[in-house]
C-alpha cells in the first residue's frame, strides 16, 4: 500500500511539474525580418517581442554607409511586442542594413537583410557624400524638467546612452519651490536612438527623469514628475463687491494661522480677483483666502489645496 500511495504521488507531481512548465511563458526577446533580402521596390517587416507590456520602443535602420535613419518611436503591445516597416531608398544604397529595436527599459535587439542595387551598365562616377547638416540648437536640446525635490537642494545628474552606457553630468541646484530644469544639450556625434536624463536630489532622494529620441533633432521629450508651476499660486475671484470699494485680503495656514495679504480694490462690476502667490516655506495641506468688502462690509471666501507644487481649488 505504501508504494503504491509512493507511486501516485510521483506521478503527480510530474504531472504538475509537466504543466506549470506548459504555462511558463516565453522570456526570450528577439526580433525577425521578413524578407531577408530584396531590392529597393521591397517593403521590409520587421517584428519584434520580449519588450514590457506598453513599454516605449525606439527603432531606426543602419545603412551600408554606417548612417542611420529613424522609423519611428513604438509602444509594445500588451505582449510585449512591436512591428514596423522600412522600404529603402536607391540612395541609400545596397548593401548589409540592420534594423535595431530598442526598449528604453528592456533593452535592444537587431537583425540584419540585405538589400540588392541593380546592376548599372554605366555606373556614374563616385560622389563624395556630403556633411551633414548641424540641426538649431533648439531642435538638438532635450529640457529636463522635474519637481519634488527639497528647497534649494543640489541634485545630481547623468544620462543614460541607448547603448546603456551611464555619464555624470554637471550638478544644479533646485529652485526654492523644489523645481528643477535645465537643457540637455546634443551633439552630431552621439549615437542615435532612445537617451534618458536622470536627476537625483542629495537631501531628498527624489529621482526623476526625462526621456527622448534622437535622430539629428531631438523628439519625443517625455518626463516622469514634470512641473506643475513654475511659481504655485491661487487666483482668488469673487462677485458680490461694491464696484470700486476696497477690500482687506488674508490666508488661513493648513495649522490655523491667519496672514495678512495686503489690500485691492474691485473692479467696476463688483468682482475681486487677487493672485495669491506662494511662498516657498508654505506647508502642504489646505487653505483659506478671505477678503472683507471696507464699504459693503461683506466677506467672501475661498479654498484650496497645496501640495507637491499642485494648487487646487476645493469647493464647499
Amino acid at each position: 500500500m505504501k508504494r503504491f500511495f509512493s507511486i501516485v504521488f510521483v506521478l503527480v507531481a510530474a504531472a504538475l511539474l509537466i504543466s506549470s512548465l506548459a504555462a511558463a511563458p516565453a522570456a526570450a526577446a528577439g526580433i525577425s525580418v521578413d524578407p531577408t533580402y530584396g531590392n529597393f521596390d521591397t517593403t521590409y517587416t520587421f517584428t519584434a517581442n520580449g519588450f514590457q507590456r506598453n513599454e516605449i520602443v525606439d527603432t531606426w535602420v543602419g545603412l551600408p554607409n554606417l548612417s542611420a535613419v529613424s522609423t519611428g518611436t513604438l509602444r509594445a503591445d500588451a505582449s510585449g511586442a512591436v512591428e514596423w516597416s522600412f522600404q529603402p531608398k536607391p540612395s541609400q544604397g545596397g548593401g548589409e542594413y540592420i534594423a535595431v529595436a530598442n526598449g528604453r527599459a528592456s533593452g535592444q535587439v537587431s537583425v540584419k537583410f540585405n538589400v540588392v542595387a541593380p546592376p548599372v551598365e554605366n555606373p556614374p562616377a563616385p560622389v563624395q557624400p556630403k556633411p551633414q547638416p548641424i540641426a538649431p540648437l533648439s531642435e538638438r536640446t532635450a529640457q529636463f524638467n522635474a519637481r519634488g525635490y527639497q528647497g534649494s537642494e543640489l541634485v545630481n545628474t547623468w544620462y543614460l546612452a541607448p547603448n546603456g552606457t551611464v555619464t555624470g553630468y554637471q550638478n544644479f541646484y533646485a529652485d526654492a519651490w523644489g523645481n528643477l530644469t535645465f537643457p540637455f544639450v546634443m551633439t552630431n556625434a552621439q549615437m542615435y536612438g532612445g537617451w534618458q536624463v536622470v536627476g537625483r536630489g542629495t537631501r531628498s532622494g527624489n529621482t526623476q527623469y526625462i526621456t527622448f529620441s534622437w535622430f539629428g533633432t531631438v523628439t519625443d521629450v517625455r518626463a516622469s514628475k514634470p512641473i506643475l508651476q513654475a511659481a504655485p499660486y491661487f487666483d482668488f475671484v469673487q462677485s458680490g463687491f461694491t464696484p470700486g470699494e476696497t477690500v482687506s485680503v488674508w490666508v488661513g495656514y493648513p495649522n490655523g494661522a491667519v496672514q495678512a495679504l495686503g489690500t485691492a480694490t474691485v473692479k467696476s462690476n463688483g468682482t475681486l480677483a487677487y493672485r495669491v502667490k506662494i511662498a516657498p516655506d508654505w506647508p502642504y495641506g489646505g487653505y483659506i483666502v478671505a477678503a472683507y468688502g471696507w464699504k459693503s462690509h461683506i466677506t467672501l471666501w475661498q479654498r484650496f489645496s497645496y501640495f507637491d507644487g499642485n494648487v487646487q481649488r476645493l469647493y464647499p
